[in-house]
């Protein structure tokens, strides 16, 4: 069970057990909805650290990802290092240039420890 605030939501399969909406756009990135989100690292321009205030059971869950600005559309792919607290991720444009957008989304489904 997680509990936000005055909402609990069971977990159960098949929910998100995290998932985040930030701007990286600004310099830092900001987290402008989340849920299972402790902190969001910035380790240059696109590559970014999500980690989770609880971890999964392994690092056999399920990421993704997808950025963009609005009017312009990129892509994000997940890097090789997961771990049950965190994941990596990168932001790229359509020429496959490390970006930093101003919509980035990511989900990550599995079980939690």
């Amino acid at each position: 069970t997680i509990t936000a605030g005055s909402a609990t939501m069971q977990l159960q399969q098949g929910v998100a057990k995290a998932w985040v909406h930030f701007n990286a756009s600004t310099g830092t990135p900001t987290a402008q909805g989340s849920l299972n989100l402790s902190s969001i690292t910035d380790s240059g321009v696109g590559v970014f650290q999500p980690t989770y205030s609880s971890t999964f059971a392994n690092d056999d869950y399920s990421f993704v990802a997808i950025t963009g600005t609005g009017s312009a559309g990129g892509w994000a792919i997940e890097g090789a290092d997961r771990t049950t607290s965190r994941t990596k991720m990168y932001t790229l444009s359509s020429t496959d240039a490390l970006s930093d957008y101003s919509h980035n989304n990511a989900l990550a489904h599995g079980d939690l420890a």
